[in-house]
């Protein structure tokens, strides 16, 4: 499977681009994420980081309804689904280390769920 034959069926699926946009917002968040560590005035981003989470989690539950109308969800759909909607605010509260290692890992399962969708 080469790149040319992976962007055209990215961009011919309604549910796939709803999930490379919350690819795209999920990686600006981990980018704003590590300036408020680094950065004394964290207040000021921290609504901000809230925001891209709320975004990024629409566009996930956009994702998995569209899908859903496709009848095209599988489990692994509703798993990231279930891991960000839980563990990744679960998480906030924990050590900043811990927080930024879940949100890595939500970055690597949304290529693979856009991964599954293309193979599959």
């Amino acid at each position: 499977m080469s790149a040319s034959t992976v962007f055209p069926q990215i961009a011919e699926s309604p549910s796939l681009v709803w999930l490379v946009a919350a690819l795209c917002f999920h990686i600006l968040n981990v980018f704003l994420g590590l300036a408020m560590a680094f950065l004394q005035k964290a207040r000021q981003f921290r609504r901000i980081h809230g925001i891209l989470y709320g975004v990024i989690v629409f566009c996930l539950g956009y994702y998995l309804v569209l899908n859903n109308v496709h009848g095209e969800n599988s489990i692994w759909d509703y798993l990231v689904g279930v891991y960000f909607i839980t563990l990744v605010p679960l998480s906030r509260k924990w050590d900043v280390m811990v927080h930024a290692l879940v949100t890595v890992v939500g970055l690597t399962l949304l290529p693979l769920l856009i991964l599954l969708q293309i193979i599959l």
